[in-house]
């Protein structure tokens, strides 16, 4: 697995995310939001195969911390842990922290403290909001002793800043980011996602109202765009699992990376 450099000032960022072959990552929710072992998918999708759900595990496990926006964890019961107890003894025996820390980012606070995320203390959690949101959040949260609520901006959340906290504060060498959209296109923008780990799932929801990866603002051209080179392909069971590195940017960034079974 990838890492940058001993220099560097922010964790390595990689993004997980399924999507249907018409680049749809929701569509309509037919299921109803519970968790089993292998249905906490962790993202907006419910779509995804157990092959993809595993390999969603695997990433986490192989990660400091997991990034999630207000909207995915509220798509589903997650509790953005490694999932299965093999994955936390793969952890235990490779010398990191049982389970991965969690971030959840709301610009607002607007916050569901029912949501499944916030009941569960096996990690720390940080929530990174504004100073409006934390004033907002806060009090729902301050008897929960592994939550944290910190302000990264007035109106908008300072992602650089965020990734820099995350960095020195809670020594975050690696990490993976599980959506919405809105979130990614915020990265993808500040320029701060090195590898991309894709499912292409063989279903068609069509419409324009469903979210994709990548939802937002966008770029304003494509001289703006990171560009990205695909350095993995699997295809298993009409699902194709693609992962991709980041190709222009800080030039410390790696540009072969150890493979991931998937």
């Amino acid at each position: 697995m990838s890492s940058l450099s001993k220099n560097s000032t922010r964790p390595w960022i990689a993004l997980n995310m399924a999507m249907t072959a018409d680049g749809k990552t929701s569509g309509p929710q037919t299921e109803p939001k519970v968790s089993t072992p292998l249905s906490e998918g962790g993202s907006m999708s419910s779509f995804g195969s157990r092959r993809d759900q595993l390999r969603l595990f695997k990433i986490r496990a192989s990660m400091d911390a997991v990034m999630c926006g207000r909207k995915t964890i509220e798509s589903a019961a997650i509790d953005m842990g490694p999932g299965l107890p093999r994955f936390c003894r793969w952890r235990k025996a490779r010398g990191m922290e049982e389970y991965n820390r969690r971030i959840v980012v709301s610009a607002s606070g607007e916050l569901n403290p029912a949501s499944r995320v916030f009941e569960l203390d096996f990690s720390p959690i940080l929530i990174a909001t504004t100073r409006r949101g934390k004033s907002r959040c806060l009090p729902l949260f301050k008897e929960r002793s592994w939550i944290k609520v910190m302000s990264f901006g007035e109106k908008e959340i300072d992602l650089q800043k965020l990734m820099i906290w995350l960095h020195h504060r809670w020594g975050i060498q690696r990490m993976v980011l599980e959506g919405g959209g809105r979130l990614n296109d915020s990265m993808f923008r500040s320029h701060l996602v090195d590898e991309i780990f894709l499912t292409i799932c063989p279903l068609i929801y069509g419409g324009n109202s469903h979210s994709t990866i990548c939802d937002g603002l966008g770029f304003q051209n494509l001289q703006s765009a990171d560009s990205f080179q695909c350095i993995e392909r699997c295809f298993a069971k009409g699902e194709a699992f693609l992962r991709f590195q980041r190709v222009q940017g800080d030039p410390d960034h790696p540009r072969h990376a150890e493979a991931l079974d998937t």
